[in-house]
């Protein structure tokens, strides 16, 4: 095995693995983003029922039971799930930042390969014309 197949091979090695990465990196935002929807979704919910961010526990609402204290609930939960969106935005960017260096990576290893591809079919062209 000459110089040329070894590295080759190992450029072959590294494009299956970038492409692993870039596919497992992908998935992850994937689940990330539809995390975000349903937490953004249930926001939305919460909101609908309790649209106040600050209640008296002894508020009182047409309709409710105890409203204030059923209210102060809904709120905990709501600013629960916006700390949990911003830990989701914050892992979704940096998983992106990742994603773009893994696809950086592969444009290289690409480029590469069609230079020596170039130069192999060149050298080729040569031989036959010489």
């Amino acid at each position: 095995m000459g110089l040329g197949e070894i590295m080759n091979s190992a450029m072959d090695k590294n494009v299956r693995q970038t492409k692993f990465q870039i596919a497992e990196l992908q998935k992850r935002i994937a689940v990330l983003e539809a995390t975000r929807e349903d937490l953004e979704r249930q926001i939305r919910k919460l909101n609908d029922s309790v649209p106040e961010d600050k209640v008296d526990s002894n508020a009182q609402k047409d309709g409710y039971v105890a409203y204030g204290s059923y209210a102060q609930s809904v709120i905990a939960r709501k600013e629960n799930l916006r700390n949990s969106l911003d830990d989701i935005v914050t892992q979704t960017s940096h998983l992106s930042g990742e994603l773009r260096i893994e696809l950086d990576a592969l444009d290289s290893f690409e480029r590469v390969r069609a230079r020596q591809m170039a130069a192999k079919a060149e050298k080729a062209l040569k031989r036959r014309s010489a």
